[in-house]
């Protein structure tokens, strides 16, 4: 996370058993990859305990258990991934997922920060995702993504090194502006992004990133000299700077692109007053030879987004411009094979299973699958119509008559809720490989996982792990099940591999 994190430490544990091997997890969903098997795991009934109740009920959105923890997760040695000084990596007993906990001290400034994270749950996969908060007397501890990658401040280390193209720095930038259009249909803003805001998923080709810096959300840090590179001229009068809105962190996707380019941000100073005096000049410099290896698009984009305020470009018209048009696409016959592969009818309580076990079991793909659900989202508006898939597949098929039964039985398998959409949620189920997900010992976890202490399926449990409301639960329950009141693994296993 950014600047603006708290700087107290995690603690130690004497006690702490380090595994000896990390266990096989976050396998890709699709046929190229269909192998998920966990190595069978055994937990102590007493770890698998309900969350604490009364902080759940002011915290709906989040998991809170008032205990530490290691109950669930065992600390792993780090690696070569920079953490601050408030994380650590660790690995959770049962699934084999690593992830990161922070550490925040119990102060009223980190009281308001996790009151806020249930007003506002980011279920988005450009965000990393808080999993669980757990409570002791001291300390909150957020269990979140682990994005191997790193932040993208960790590759500018040298500035006369750039290390990456044009084309990653456009697929970047524009994921970047994902999260941003996420946030702003959510109503929060950031106002300090910079390289250390974003990471990426993982060291692969495909450049994944997520926004890692949560905190920034909701706790505004204080003007420094480490942030004060992205403060747009509109904020730079003292009484102006603590202004936080959505063309200010359109400002700072402009300064993140102009720095991935040049290696240095375009304003800079030795002292906080001299860079604001070069901001409120607008002095960035576009005729250095860092920008003759980029293209004419790119050098108008960013003067685009590095202008006055009311000349400054929006969100939408940002993400519509020309020159995101060199991004890698992936091809999207591969896309089309997997709609047509997806056969079987799925119910609301089993897409419901089956989008918990791909976030917590084997969520590595899920960066992917949601570029190629942008690319098919012709408006941005998180809803795919049939229209959109038409135009991307009319031309695979021998008529427009072939294409459209075919989008209209997509969409009778996928449509679980019958909106005439397609979000994300359902398109991630029905591309999913079912039989590489739902194999014995996946779904001997994940029951294990949901079930409530005494080994059967409850709706006050599963409210807790789906976000959805009880008298939901009841109605999915009696649709589902015989004997709703007595859910046990076996009745799971029959529902789920009703898909295979």
């Amino acid at each position: 996370m950014g600047p603006c994190q708290s700087q107290s430490k995690l603690k130690s544990s004497k006690n702490l058993q380090q595994p000896t091997l990390i266990r096989k997890t976050d396998q890709v969903l699709t046929n190229n990859n269909p192998s998920m098997i966990l190595p069978s795991f055994s937990p102590n009934p007493e770890v698998i305990s309900e969350p604490y109740d009364d902080t759940k009920k002011s915290l709906s959105q989040l998991k809170v258990y008032k205990f530490s923890y290691q109950r669930f997760y065992s600390e792993i040695t780090q690696g070569n991934m920079k953490l601050s000084s408030n994380q650590k990596l660790v690995q959770h007993n049962l699934t084999g997922k690593i992830r990161v906990v922070e550490q925040y001290e119990r102060n009223q400034q980190n009281e308001e920060f996790i009151t806020q994270l249930k007003c506002y749950p980011l279920d988005n996969p450009r965000i990393v995702n808080v999993h669980e908060l757990y409570i002791d007397e001291e300390s909150f501890y957020l269990i979140m993504d682990y994005c191997s990658g790193g932040q993208l401040s960790n590759y500018y280390v040298d500035k006369s090194i750039i290390p990456f193209n044009e084309v990653e720095i456009a697929s970047i930038i524009y994921q970047a502006a994902e999260s941003l259009r996420y946030l702003e249909k959510m109503g929060l803003t950031h106002g300090f992004l910079n390289l250390n805001s974003f990471s990426r998923v993982d060291t692969s080709n495909n450049f994944q990133i997520k926004l890692s810096d949560i905190r920034g959300l909701f706790v505004k840090p204080e003007l420094n000299e480490q942030n004060v590179f992205s403060l747009p001229p509109e904020a730079c009068n003292t009484k102006d700077q603590n202004v936080f809105n959505h063309s200010r962190d359109v400002w700072c996707l402009g300064v993140m692109a102009y720095q991935m380019i040049c290696g240095y941000p375009p304003f800079e100073g030795n002292t906080i007053e001299s860079v604001k005096s070069q901001i409120k000049k607008m002095a960035a410099q576009y005729n250095n030879f860092q920008f003759d290896r980029v293209s004419k698009l790119c050098r108008q984009l960013i003067q685009r987004i590095l202008a006055p305020l009311k000349q400054r470009i929006s969100i939408v018209a940002l993400m519509n411009d020309q020159w995101f048009k060199i991004r890698i696409k992936q091809n999207d016959q591969s896309i089309l094979n997997k709609l047509q592969q997806n056969k079987v009818k799925i119910s609301e309580l089993q897409q419901l299973f089956l989008i918990f076990m791909i976030k917590n079991i084997c969520s590595a793909d899920q960066q992917q699958l949601y570029t190629e659900f942008v690319n098919l989202d012709e408006n941005q508006d998180g809803q795919l119509t049939k229209e959109e898939i038409f135009k991307v597949y009319s031309n695979r098929f021998a008529s427009k008559a072939d294409a459209k039964a075919f989008i209209e039985n997509i969409f009778k398998i996928a449509d679980v809720d019958k909106s005439g959409t397609i979000d994300f949620g359902e398109f991630l189920v029905a591309i999913t490989d079912k039989p590489g997900l739902l194999t014995e010992e996946n779904l001997k976890t994940t029951f294990k996982m949901v079930a409530s202490s005494n080994g059967k399926l409850t709706t006050q449990k599963l409210r807790f792990h789906f976000s959805t409301c009880l008298s939901k639960l009841d109605k999915l329950f009696s649709e589902n099940f015989a004997n709703p009141q007595n859910v046990g693994y076996s009745e799971f296993e029959l529902l789920m591999k009703q898909l295979l």
